[in-house]
């Protein structure tokens, strides 16, 4: 790590779920949160004073100055080619928010100019800021699971109940979709890393039944299955509640939902999160977890890449991954319309 060096941060949108994470990079050593940006000028003022950042704007070009060296590009989908690609050319590094773009092309431009730039580029996935799954991956890999069976990953909540008329989210167009693009990216992202495997096919129904200022869907589920064959069910809802994330194998399975896991295994199992002591027994708890709520989370996105930038590695996630995060969720909506089962290497 170059010790010398400060490295200059600043944030285009820092508003929104932004306000939860822009201090996050004021606790990094060697690195100094130089730039908020927003196009409310309220938004990006009070931001600035809240953080202690050095200034703040209301053009999202001033990220483009020589003095900065990496960008939170933290604004709508629709925006992400546009302001990813503009900071990248100008030799920033970047965190871009998920999805990685609202179509394939965008994601492929942005996924080309990182290579061609060979800046550090990658996607912000707040999943991995949960140390629960870490631990189920130990678990995965240490066989307590036996051979994966299936996984169920669900994104939910109800606030296509009650979106205003005319926000972005609410924008088929800018965001690429509805909820599934919205919400159950994280969990298809995450069962892949789980699993260590992509997923390959899908199978989907897709609607907007209840959700009148959604252009996109507000309710979706998937059959998918994974490269070794494992299968999975891939849902998503603007409607209803919870968040689930569960893995099955042939010798037990773990179910999170929300902050409550479930499991049941053949053998005992001592982590840091999870102690299982009876084998064959259905054993359930809470945990807490604050996520970006908490300084101390060594899981921390945010400052995580920054620390790989400053020590020359690539990101924790890559933009390859979000790109293909994406075609997964376009395979999805495919075959959703089409009625048929559909490859995701064929999204192009």
């Amino acid at each position: 790590m170059n010790t010398e060096k400060v490295y200059r941060i600043a944030m285009i949108g820092c508003g929104g779920m932004a306000n939860q994470y822009r201090h996050k990079y004021t606790l990094i050593p060697g690195a100094k949160l130089a730039l908020l940006i927003d196009v409310n000028e309220e938004v990006a003022k009070n931001a600035a004073e809240k953080t202690g950042a050095e200034r703040w704007s209301t053009d999202w070009k001033d990220a483009l100055s020589p003095d900065i060296d990496i960008v939170d590009v933290s604004t709508p989908n629709h925006l992400h080619e546009l302001h990813a690609v503009a900071c990248m050319e100008a030799g920033k590094h970047v965190l871009l928010q998920k999805p990685i773009a609202p179509t394939l092309a965008e994601a492929r431009r942005i996924v080309e100019t990182a290579k061609k730039t060979g800046v550090t580029a990658g996607m912000y996935m707040s999943l991995f800021e949960d140390p629960i799954y870490y631990e189920i991956k130990r678990i995965i890999e240490g066989g307590h699971l036996g051979k994966i069976a299936s996984v169920t990953c669900r994104g939910a909540h109800r606030g296509g109940l009650r979106m205003a008329p005319g926000t972005w989210r609410g924008s088929a167009e800018k965001t690429g979709g509805g909820c599934f693009i919205q919400l159950t990216v994280h969990q298809l992202d995450m069962a892949q890393w789980l699993l260590g495997e992509k997923i390959v096919r899908v199978a989907a129904f897709s609607k907007n039944r209840m959700s009148p200022n959604v252009g996109g869907d507000d309710s979706t589920v998937a059959a998918c299955e994974f490269e070794s064959g494992a299968v999975g069910t891939l849902e998503s809802s603007y409607i209803t509640e919870p968040n689930i994330l569960a893995v099955y194998g042939t010798k037990g399975y773990i179910h999170v939902m929300n902050e409550v896991v479930t499991l049941k295994m053949d053998e005992g199992y001592e982590g840091d999160i999870i102690k299982y002591s009876e084998p064959g027994k259905t054993h359930s708890f809470r945990y807490s977890y604050n996520g970006y709520r908490d300084d101390n989370n060594k899981y921390d996105q945010h400052i995580a890449f920054v620390k790989a930038v400053m020590e020359g590695r690539p990101a924790p996630v890559s933009l390859e991954t979000g790109l293909y995060d994406l075609q997964v969720v376009k395979a999805v909506y495919e075959s959703a319309k089409t009625k048929k089962w559909v490859e995701v290497a064929e999204m192009q």
